[in-house]
C-alpha cells in the first residue's frame, strides 16, 4: 500500500524518535561498561568522557572478585533468597488464590476484602520492624525470604485465572474421589503454567532487586544480598573495609569499582531477561480478563 506524504512523515518521525529513545536508554549502560574496563589514568585524562575504551583493563573486576571479597558470599545469599522466596511465594499465592476462587467458600467476600485492604493500607515501616523483631527474625538468614513471600495483587491475578478454568474438570475429579489438594496439584496447577510463570518471574525480579529490606533487617554482612553490597559501594565515597577485603592489596579508584560492581550485579538479569521477556508480556494481561 502506497503511503501518503503525511503518513511517510509520521513513519519517519516515529523511527527518529524511537532511535533517539534507544540511544538514551543504551548510552548509560554502555558508559558503565566502558568505564569499568578503562584504566583510571585514561579516565582521568579525559575528564570522565569515555565512550570507547582506548585501553582495556580488568583490574576493577579482579579486585572485586579477588579471594576474600564478600561479593561471592552476597551472590550466594541473593540466589538463596531468590530461589527460596519465589518457591515459597508461589506456594502461598497459589494456595490462597485457589481457595478464594471457590465461590462456595464461607466468608469468601470478607476474605477478599481483607486482602484488598492490605493493598490500600499498610502497617508502615516501624510497626513492621517491631513485629519482625518480636518474632526474632532480625538478622536471620531467612528474614528476607519471609518478608516478601506474599503479594495480594499477584494473588488476585492468579485467582482470576483460576476462576476461568472450567468447573467440569474439578467436578469430574471430585466425583472420582480426588481431594482438593490433589485437584489443585494435578489439574489446576498444570493448566495454570502461564500465570505461574509470569507471577514467578515477577517475584524473581522483586527478590533479586531487593536491598531496602536488607538495610532494615540485616546487619551481618555475611547475610547481606548482593544488591545491598552494590548499594553500599555506590553510596559510599570510599570502600568500606568490612565490605571488600582485598587480601591486603591497595584498592583501585572508587569510580571503577562502582561501575564494575554494577556490571557484575546486573549481568545475570541482562542475560536472562531476553529469554523470559515473553512471560513478562503475558503477565501484563494474564488473569486480567475472566474466561
Amino acid at each position: 500500500m502506497k503511503l501518503t506524504a503525511t503518513e511517510k512523515l509520521f513513519v519517519v518521525s516515529n523511527y527518529i524518535l524511537l532511535s533517539l529513545m534507544t540511544v538514551v536508554i543504551i548510552l548509560p549502560f554502555w558508559y558503565v561498561i566502558t568505564v569499568s574496563v578503562t584504566p583510571y589514568h585514561i579516565f582521568s585524562a579525559k575528564n570522565g568522557m569515555v565512550l570507547f575504551p582506548a585501553s582495556f583493563s580488568l583490574e576493577y573486576y579482579k579486585y572485586l572478585l579477588e579471594k576474600g571479597s564478600l561479593i561471592y558470599q552476597s551472590y550466594g545469599n541473593t540466589l538463596k533468597n531468590t530461589v527460596g522466596g519465589v518457591i515459597l511465594a508461589l506456594i502461598l499465592t497459589s494456595g490462597a488464590a485457589y481457595a478464594l476462587a471457590e465461590k462456595k467458600l464461607p466468608g469468601r467476600r470478607i476474605l477478599i476484602l481483607f486482602f484488598v485492604f492490605t493493598m490500600l493500607f499498610r502497617g508502615g515501616m516501624i510497626p513492621t520492624y517491631i513485629t519482625i523483631k518480636q518474632l526474632g527474625l532480625l538478622n536471620t538468614s531467612y528474614v528476607l525470604i519471609l518478608v516478601m513471600a506474599f503479594s495480594a495483587f499477584y494473588m488476585i491475578i492468579m485467582k482470576t485465572f483460576f476462576e476461568g478454568i472450567p468447573k467440569s474438570l474439578k467436578e469430574s475429579a471430585a466425583i472420582d474421589g480426588a481431594s482438593e489438594f490433589r485437584i489443585l496439584w494435578q489439574i489446576v496447577l498444570p493448566l495454570s503454567m502461564p500465570v505461574l510463570a509470569s507471577i514467578g518471574l515477577m517475584y524473581l525480579v522483586v527478590y533479586w532487586n531487593d536491598f531496602f529490606n536488607a538495610m532494615l533487617y540485616v546487619t551481618d554482612w555475611n547475610k547481606a544480598p548482593v544488591q545491598l553490597v552494590l548499594r553500599t559501594i555506590i553510596a559510599s565515597s570510599s570502600l568500606p573495609p568490612e565490605l571488600l577485603e582485598a587480601a591486603g592489596t591497595t584498592p583501585p579508584p572508587t569510580i571503577g569499582i562502582q561501575m564494575s560492581a554494577i556490571v557484575i550485579v546486573a549481568l545475570p538479569m541482562l542475560i536472562i531477561y531476553p529469554f523470559v521477556q515473553k512471560y513478562f508480556d503475558q503477565g501484563m494481561m494474564v488473569g486480567s480478563v475472566k474466561g
